[in-house]
């Protein structure tokens, strides 16, 4: 035999040949069709707006009451601690500290869910609703319901703070669209 024959390898009659870095058994044609999913499949789940609004308003509170959590003990203040005129008040117990602390944070940790839940289902809703309505996937998208969910959320400010927050929210919205990529 020459070298030229033995150096290529043989296929199998029907057997698909696929160049890969690592030698692997031949993939034939119906293997194929199983290992790709078809890309047209409907997903109510991913594709309808209310699960997707749904799902925002329940990361949102989730993420909001942890960064409730963490702000709560980066400035952790017992409050009991009072300073009389001129002289300091006498310490309260650490278990009382704790306590007031501990409500303190737990109280702060929900207020910032709400907000943050109601941020994320604003957002996640418009975004969604926007996308329907314009039959496109893009940045767009993004910077459409960020200004609409900045503009919400400022409402109650006046309309000089809804432009703000429609420019500060759509600039956000096309920075973490650049960091984290499309998704």
């Amino acid at each position: 035999a020459s070298l030229s024959t033995m150096a290529e390898p043989q296929t199998p009659p029907g057997a698909i040949s696929v160049p890969l870095p690592l030698p692997r058994a031949p993939v034939t044609e119906r293997q194929l069709e199983v290992i790709e999913p078809p890309f047209d499949v409907y997903n109510p789940l991913s594709e309808a707006c209310v699960p997707r609004t749904i799902g925002g308003v329940a990361i949102g509170y989730i993420g909001g009451i942890g960064m409730g959590l963490v702000m709560g003990m980066i400035s952790a203040d017992p409050g009991l601690q009072h300073v009389a005129v001129g002289r300091e008040a006498p310490q309260a117990p650490m278990w009382d500290q704790m306590r007031v602390s501990w409500r303190q944070t737990g109280k702060r940790s929900v207020a910032m869910g709400k907000n943050l839940a109601v941020l994320s289902g604003v957002f996640s809703g418009s975004e969604c609703v926007i996308e329907k309505w314009r039959g496109k996937h893009d940045v767009m998208n993004q910077v459409l319901s960020g200004c609409f969910a900045g503009a919400a959320i400022s409402a109650k400010s006046g309309p000089l703070m809804m432009c703000g927050g429609c420019a500060g929210f759509a600039a956000f919205s096309v920075a973490a669209e650049a960091i984290m990529g499309p998704h």
